[in-house]
């Protein structure tokens, strides 16, 4: 049966790599190089070389289906078609059943409208392109893959264009339609539509919210969810810490003990899959920190600690993300009051409404101007200078400031006079 795996293992630096094999086979040899040159060697995070990797075997798979080759035909031989790049567009679109069941040969993508390696194979009844179609995979998602992949391709293109002389005819009927291949790879990645300004998705959580969760996890705490001493502090230092920082679950989760300074309250981001930074916590999480170290932590067996993560399970196995989600799960199952968007990144979004207000509340002479604002929330968020994530993040702050103004408006409306 065709199929590929992505797997994810610890190298001897300590670092998270993650690796593309075919099912039931060896490592794949170029998308890994890939990956490798791109995006580790650029500090991403094993996460985003996962769903690189895995949107490229996806198209090794849309390729094997039909009897191809990708790695050949983008090494070594005619490239792909403009054809091509609509087929695999579609198959990238659709969900990873669909493409499951018709590289099996049990059907064919509902996206897809017919199974040809080449569009002058077959044209189909217009009719059948207005057929049901099955879930496909979300826009965002399919997005994502689309353009990876296309990144893939072009990497390609540049090594293969690398080994020729440009004056050659070769290499430049090569480009000429490579890129028109890749450039039409990327237009075809779907748009998706903006979300509501009152998604609640794209909100922290109120002050009340995270008294009632501090009041809970506390360790001791008779409401407490988790059930062993190691468990409600290992679960509480990783509470503060993305609570006073915003980091993200990864970010948090590959913390060592070594990252986190108990004397001058720093806590030091290594892995990070945008930006690494050194950002300060608060004596609370300081305090959580020391006493999780030296009353279980130091407790760990030897080559645990060895390795350094301070968010392991009982025996020192390090957390995965799953496990990471699995702590605001049970919190917000046993803790009255919990909105069901509660999630590790629910506090990254926290922090920065939380910015926004302290830099209201400034007096006006001290105040910072919006370049000023953008630049200290990107640094420690760990965006670029010119991201404009922070503007994302800044959603819930903004809509409660104009609801406040549009209430006093209304209530300052005259009504009708009388005669």
């Amino acid at each position: 049966m065709l199929g590929f795996e992505v797997r994810r293992f610890a190298a001897r630096s300590g670092r998270e790599v993650a690796v593309l094999l075919e099912r039931g086979g060896g490592p794949l040899f170029w998308p890994n190089v890939f990956v490798t040159a791109d995006y580790v060697r650029r500090g991403a995070s094993v996460n985003t070389s996962v769903k690189v990797l895995r949107s490229i075997g996806m198209a090794w798979l849309w390729a094997a289906s039909l009897g191809r080759n990708l790695e050949e035909d983008l090494a070594t031989g005619s490239f792909l078609s403009l054809e091509d790049a609509d087929l695999l567009a579609d198959f990238l679109r659709a969900s990873a059943a669909d493409q499951g069941d018709w590289s099996s040969g049990g059907g064919k993508p509902a996206s897809m409208p017919f199974r040809v390696s080449r569009l002058e194979d077959y044209r189909p009844d217009p009719r059948s392109l207005r057929a049901p179609k099955a879930k496909a995979a979300e826009p965002v998602e399919a997005a994502a893959r689309i353009r990876w992949v296309a990144a893939y391709v072009e990497w390609h293109l540049q090594r293969r264009l690398g080994d020729l002389d440009r004056r050659q005819a070769e290499a430049g009927t090569l480009l000429g339609v490579s890129e028109m291949v890749v450039a039409r790879l990327r237009s075809l990645a779907p748009r998706a539509k903006g979300q509501s300004d009152d998604d609640l998705t794209l909100e922290g959580v109120s002050r009340e919210v995270l008294q009632a969760i501090e009041d809970a996890v506390v360790p001791g705490s008779p409401a407490n969810p988790f059930a062993t001493p190691f468990l409600q502090a290992r679960n509480y230092l990783y509470w503060r810490l993305l609570l006073d920082t915003g980091a993200r679950r990864g970010e948090g989760r590959h913390a060592k003990a070594e990252d986190i300074s108990y004397s001058t309250r720093r806590f030091r981001i290594r892995v990070s899959k945008t930006v690494p930074r050194t950002v300060p916590i608060g004596p609370q999480t300081a305090e959580a920190f020391d006493r999780f170290i030296n009353e279980h932590w130091a407790h760990l067996p030897r080559a645990a600690r060895g390795r350094g993560y301070l968010f392991t399970d009982e025996k020192g196995v390090h957390l995965s993300l799953r496990s990471c989600n699995r702590i605001f799960e049970r919190i917000r199952q046993h803790v009255p009051g919990v909105p069901a968007f509660l999630a590790p990144h629910t506090l990254r979004r926290t922090w920065n409404d939380s910015f926004s207000e302290r830099v209201d509340a400034m007096p006006p002479g001290q105040r910072l101007s919006e370049k000023q604002e953008n630049e200290m929330r990107n640094r420690h968020q760990g965006w670029s200078k010119k991201s404009s994530m922070g503007s994302r993040y800044s959603k819930r702050h903004i809509r409660r400031e104009a609801d406040r103004i549009a209430e006093e408006m209304a209530s300052n409306i005259a009504g009708p006079k009388e005669d």
